[in-house]
């Protein structure tokens, strides 16, 4: 591994183990005894990875993969049950929302006494406290007992003050996700500082933005090991993909494309397997491939016959497999949800000629296609697709049944391909996300939700800012004229 001149942190082989035992009367028993009482969990396993001075590191991975627990090693909360762990760090300091803070002390008291475990002498404590309460921006709270503090206003002091510590190593879990935007701003400003002033930083965090922009390396966690660590861009991507492609096997052998290259390499163990499905002893139908559109265009509907017909229809439908709830999440961010009585197969892209695309120019023409397979019949379904910008901005929502489509009401039960076509998306430059859904008849519960999973690109022809490209035109009236002026004629 690395030599500490050039890297900070360097972890091979790290694990770490919890015995967790039903009560008190197991460790009791497993101490006087010969007999084992507890279950061992690993809450991570074989994690080796290195961490050059003076960059930015980031973990990512989802709930429970143990990012949390890799941090409380590497700050020396927590030791390590196997592998080999070097920080090389003057003084290394964690940022996490659990500080220790004393409940019942003050904020004023908790900065103070923060100081003095980490050494600090009294002048240097005194010149600490009102740094701390600035940025914190306290002033009216500092004096009050921090049980009092929302969990907002106790991310704010503990910022603050390791902010304001002469840490060489800061590990900084998850405190991006948590405050109003101003802080969390605030937060980065700061963190930008440190790297601009050579400081190693090592951040966990769900903000995948903050990660792309700061982190120049990364390493992802799943189920308490590494699936990848490495360039920044290449690894999130993957990490990205996994959740977009968590049917990208159906998708592939559906329409003849191919799972994301990362995502299949590095994203292989997070995948659950297929369910076990029997073929249905019934013969299943042909497919007819008929296509209907609410706008009358005869030659978008050949295109869309042609580019939309899968023949592989009848295979899929002779596929039995039980309803079960979709329960994906990340972070706070619902994925994939809903009352499973669907199952999405795949959303594809379309541009004015048929061509599955991922990126389409200013007011071009996009073709959203979902196929989808019914477990159950589905009564009057409400399909929509909704399309955000990148940044979470929510541009626009339609769904069948607020546009009346009433051709698309009754029973469903097979395999299908609803799509919406926009004839001419007046999108600027940049890059956009999809939901889609198929919702109950009464639009209380999905029966699937995939939200926000699909991602494409407009390209604009001219720098303009903003959201849409709307119509518009310049002018100007003339009411005085001096000697010197040089305009072309009206």
């Amino acid at each position: 591994m690395p030599q500490s001149e050039t890297h900070a942190v360097v972890a091979t082989g790290l694990g770490k183990r919890f015995d967790i035992y039903k009560s008190d009367r197991g460790r009791i028993l497993e101490f006087f005894g010969n007999r084992q009482h507890h279950r061992e969990f690993w809450a991570l396993r074989d994690v080796s990875f290195a961490i050059k001075r003076g960059t930015t590191f980031g973990v990512v991975g989802a709930n429970g993969a143990g990012k949390s627990t890799l941090i409380r090693l590497l700050s020396g909360v927590s030791q390590p049950t196997e592998g080999e762990l070097f920080v090389h760090a003057r003084r290394p300091g964690l940022l996490d929302l659990d500080l220790g803070f004393h409940p019942e002390f003050t904020g004023r008291e908790n900065v103070e006494l923060n100081g003095a475990v980490l050494g600090l002498s009294d002048a240097a404590v005194a010149d600490l406290v009102p740094q701390v309460v600035e940025f914190a921006e306290l002033e009216d709270f500092i004096d009050f007992p921090v049980r009092t503090y929302s969990a907002g206003m106790q991310l704010r002091l503990g910022f603050a003050l390791a902010a304001h510590m002469d840490y060489d190593v800061i590990f900084i879990d998850e405190v991006l996700a948590v405050g109003d935007q101003y802080f969390q701003r605030k937060c980065i400003r700061k963190i930008e500082e440190f790297m601009q002033e050579g400081k190693t930083l090592v951040l966990v965090s769900h903000d995948l933005h903050s990660i792309r922009s700061l982190c120049s390396e990364v390493v992802w966690l799943h189920a308490g090991r590494v699936v990848a660590s490495g360039d920044t861009s290449e690894v999130v991507n993957a990490y990205v993909d996994v959740a977009r492609d968590r049917e990208g096997r159906i998708r592939a052998r559906i329409f003849g494309g191919a799972e994301s290259p990362q995502a299949r390499a590095m994203g292989r163990r997070y995948r659950d397997e297929a369910p076990d499905r029997s073929p249905d002893p019934e013969p299943a139908p042909e497919p007819d491939n008929d296509v209907f559109c609410t706008l009358a265009d005869g030659a978008l509907q050949a295109t869309l016959a042609r580019s939309l017909s899968w023949a592989g229809a009848t295979e899929e439908w002779a596929q039995r497999e039980e309803v079960a709830n979709y329960e994906e999440t990340h972070g706070e961010r619902p994925i994939i949800t809903g009352t499973g009585e669907a199952r999405i197969l795949a959303v594809r892209t379309l541009n004015a000629s048929g061509q599955e695309v991922d990126a389409i120019g200013t007011n071009e023409a996009l073709t959203v296609a979902v196929t989808f397979k019914t477990l159950a019949p589905l009564e009057n379904p409400i399909l929509g697709v909704a399309l955000f910008r990148n940044d979470d901005v929510y541009i626009f929502g339609p769904n069948t049944r607020f546009d009346g489509v009433e051709k698309m009401e009754g029973t469903w039960h097979g395999v299908y391909t609803f799509f919406l076509h926009y004839p001419s998306l007046p999108l600027l430059g940049g890059l956009y996300r999809l939901s889609v859904a198929l919702f109950d008849k009464h639009h209380l519960k999905p029966h699937v939700w995939h939200n926000q999973l699909y991602e494409f690109r407009v390209d604009a022809p001219t720098e303009n800012h903003g959201i849409v490209d709307l119509e518009h035109h310049w002018g100007y009236v003339r009411h005085v004229a001096g000697d010197d002026e040089e305009l072309p004629p009206a």
